[in-house]
């Protein structure tokens, strides 16, 4: 049996073969550079666009209302997470970040030991999240979801109320209240705030370990030298 190989070349790619009988097949035609970067900008346009459309916040406090009950309803994280105001997701954003960091740091600086494999398991959720609305998903606790349903029942069909000001709106009622807050940029629009807070508390245990990170592993590198000297 005749032996063939892949082969790759300036003509494309062919078969290298033992058995000169075979013929080489032509060269196969190849694209110029710029209309190659045309082509992929024109596929990923439409992604881009949606992506831009959902990244944007709803019209009206109404809307984004709206938006957090069918969310809700449904029981969706991906939706729940597109209910949610900018500044809100900006907190995920930045506590991904920095547990991705934190988390090489770990691998790369921490001696083997017990307080390693703990600091690894601390930060492998956001170091394994795609990006920062997957780690939310992952990070959602299982009351969330009642304690939603329960706030928007007590609501009812009450409209939120915007502030003097027009960059916060809320439905208030004795036991508790929605509030929705409007990011005019880079994107306006409005989105639900009442997890706003979990979020900065995250965010700022996430920095804070980054940077107790950064002093150990400066610390970590400095005795090494000593070592090495």
């Amino acid at each position: 049996m005749t032996e063939q190989r892949l082969r790759a070349g300036p003509a494309g790619i062919s078969f290298a073969c033992k058995n000169h009988s075979i013929e080489r097949p032509a060269p196969v035609k190849t694209r110029s550079p710029f209309s190659i970067i045309l082509m992929a900008i024109l596929l990923a346009l439409p992604v881009l666009l949606l992506s831009a459309c959902r990244q944007r916040g709803c019209k009206t406090p109404a809307e984004a209302k709206a938006r957090l009950a069918a969310a809700v309803a449904a029981r969706d994280p991906a939706r729940l997470w597109g209910a949610l105001d900018l500044a809100t997701q900006w907190s995920w954003m930045t506590a991904l970040r920095a547990g991705r960091e934190s988390y090489d740091i770990t691998l790369s600086n921490l001696p083997e030991g017990p307080q390693r494999e703990r600091m690894v398991r601390r930060f492998a959720p956001a170091a394994n999240s795609e990006n920062a609305a997957d780690l939310f998903a992952k990070s959602l606790a299982a009351d969330v979801w009642p304690s939603l349903a329960a706030q928007l029942a007590a609501a009812g069909d009450g409209a939120p109320v915007e502030n003097a000001a027009g960059n916060e709106a809320e439905i208030v009622w004795p036991a508790g209240r929605l509030l929705f807050r409007k990011t005019s940029k880079p994107a306006s629009g409005w989105g639900f705030a009442g997890l706003g807070d979990q979020a900065e508390a995250l965010k700022r245990v996430a920095s804070a370990d980054l940077e107790a990170l950064r002093t150990n592993a400066a610390d970590y590198e400095r005795a090494a030298a000593r070592r090495v000297r």
